[in-house]
């Protein structure tokens, strides 16, 4: 009965001796190297850099070293690796790189990472197309043990939008989400991919003006997004001591699609070439036409007031979704703070009576219980048309009764 421990005690000991050969013994390298602005010929400064293994040649489980310098090739380990800053002369270091192929990834705001260029099923069953363009627009480098490689990096610089947004009655409209979007190959609009230092979205400044930097050549459609946000403090225990925390809560959103209209299918988009910008993409919020819309749904067997369900708005011509919105727990009234005039649809789902019960603490969790939903009845989902030109109040849309679940 007292050999299992001491054996326990013995296995690890030797795996942990195992550990520490097998850490000793890591094929790693260093590569080091200096990225330049193509368009000035200076150092880029302050860009993040990491490198990035060769798909194709990671999934092979070997590098080309040997076409490269005549060598048996050597097994490939490649992971992604660290990310360092180049210095003021432009320069970086990355050392304990795993052995295998990379590419050399950088991201500076205003410059196009070459990264973007390329789709994942184009880097990992490249054709010989994408083969030489991919050899041309990034650097490559292979990774030896105890070995230095140098990369050079030219970046290219993107193109940009930038605009003015202002509300109908002529003041800035401050603190706008502001975002651009690109077609896909099945012509539909979608948010761009995200960067270590690019972002296809922003905030307007105090005078209403954007910018998104950094962009492809591609077609683009800018919208601008209003947005109720407010917040709510949150306290949790951490180690003994009481610490406040604040949580971003949304209220209500309604996007607006380049020229400023609300309908995505009259919305304006421009072509930007390679480094080109495009200033003046204004846009004007037609805010004298947006009004408040509230009310309930009621469940059918005896028009009482359901307590939870989401709530949209929906285009007759396009059955497109223009906005939605939950039924508030406080006043069990669904709110449209700013709609536009439009012929609707009044979408219910998910309509529920639910039941607000407090929850257990959680063991180990410095956050304070939420409350728990206790479902008691469920309805069905209902289409109401609604035609608004105003203020409308006192809505209502009843749903029928489903069989408890």
């Amino acid at each position: 009965m007292r050999l299992w421990p001491l054996l326990l005690l013995i296995t690890t000991a030797a795996s942990a001796q195992t550990a520490t050969a097998n850490a000793r013994t890591e094929p790693t390298g260093t590569v080091t190297g200096h990225v330049y602005c193509s368009d000035t010929n200076e150092p880029a400064r302050f860009a993040k850099v990491f490198l990035e293994p060769v798909p194709q040649e990671a999934k092979l489980g070997s590098t080309d070293a040997a076409s490269i310098n005549g060598a048996p090739a050597k097994t490939n380990t490649a992971q992604r690796s660290d990310t360092v800053t180049t210095t003021l002369d432009g320069s970086f270091t990355l050392t304990k790189v795993h052995a295998g192929a990379y590419y050399v990834i950088v991201d500076e705001p205003g410059y196009i990472n070459p990264r973007n260029l390329f789709t994942e099923e184009q880097l990992t069953k490249p054709t010989p197309e994408i083969r030489d363009q991919l050899a041309r627009k990034l650097t490559r480098v292979v990774v030896e043990q105890n070995q230095t490689e140098v990369a050079q990096v030219q970046l290219e610089r993107g193109a940009a939008i930038s605009g003015l947004i202002l509300y109908d009655d002529g003041s800035p409209a401050a603190g706008v989400r502001v975002k651009v979007q690109h077609k896909n190959h099945d012509g539909q609009w979608i948010d761009l991919p995200r960067g270590a230092s690019f972002t296809p979205d922003t905030e307007t400044d105090d005078r209403g003006y954007y910018r998104v930097a950094s962009l492809l050549p591609d077609e683009y459609m800018v919208e601008a997004t209003l947005q109720l946000v407010g917040a709510k403090n949150v306290t949790a225990n951490m180690g003994g001591n009481q610490m406040q925390f604040v949580m971003q809560t949304f209220g209500f959103a309604l996007t607006f699609f380049g020229g400023g209209t609300p309908r995505i299918d009259q919305a304006a988009s421009l072509k930007l070439g390679a480094g080109q910008s495009r200033t003046g993409q204004d846009m004007t919020l037609p805010i004298a036409k947006l009004h408040k819309l509230t009310g309930r749904v009621l469940a059918g067997a005896d028009s009482h007031p359901v307590n939870a369900a989401t709530v949209a708005l929906v285009d007759r011509d396009t059955n497109k979704e223009v906005a939605t919105t939950d039924i508030e727990r406080e006043d069990g009234l669904f709110h449209f703070e700013f709609v536009p005039d439009g012929d609707y649809i009044l979408r219910v789902s998910n309509a529920r009576d639910v039941i607000w019960e407090a929850s257990a603490p959680q063991n180990g969790s410095p956050f304070p219980p939420q409350d728990k939903e206790r479902i008691t009845a469920k309805y069905g989902g209902v289409d109401q048309p609604l035609l608004l030109t105003g203020d409308l109040y006192g809505v209502n849309a009843t749903v029928p009764v489903q069989p408890q679940q």
